[in-house]
């Protein structure tokens, strides 16, 4: 896959995510227990979790759900109220990244 000049690497997006985003990072292990892409998560005020997994630059997918834990069904995740898109990780993860100076053209 070849990248655009103007266009950051995972690594750097990763970063971005982790630093401006407030996104916490872990491993997102395969079935052999191998690291198999990344995890990424955030609390946000009003009581929302946005959650990323990304397998590499071409996939990945995100969620923003309510926080709340069902006790009678743990693992079966928040029903309602949830968003979900899936595609190339850099597509996915810029609508979360605050806007860098400069960026947005006839501002200055």
């Amino acid at each position: 896959m070849s990248w655009r000049r103007d266009e950051m690497d995972s690594a750097e997006l990763i970063e971005r995510l982790r630093r401006e985003g407030g996104f916490r990072l872990l491993p997102l292990l395969g079935n052999t227990g191998q690291v198999a892409g990344v995890h990424l998560t955030r609390f946000l005020p009003g009581g929302h979790l946005d959650v990323i997994q990304a397998w590499d630059e071409r996939w990945a997918a995100y969620a923003r759900l309510p926080d709340t834990l069902d006790t009678q069904a743990p693992f079966l995740g928040p029903v309602g109220g949830g968003v979900v898109r899936s595609g190339p990780f850099a597509r996915i993860v810029a609508p979360l990244l605050p806007l860098q100076p400069g960026i947005v053209g006839g501002a200055e």
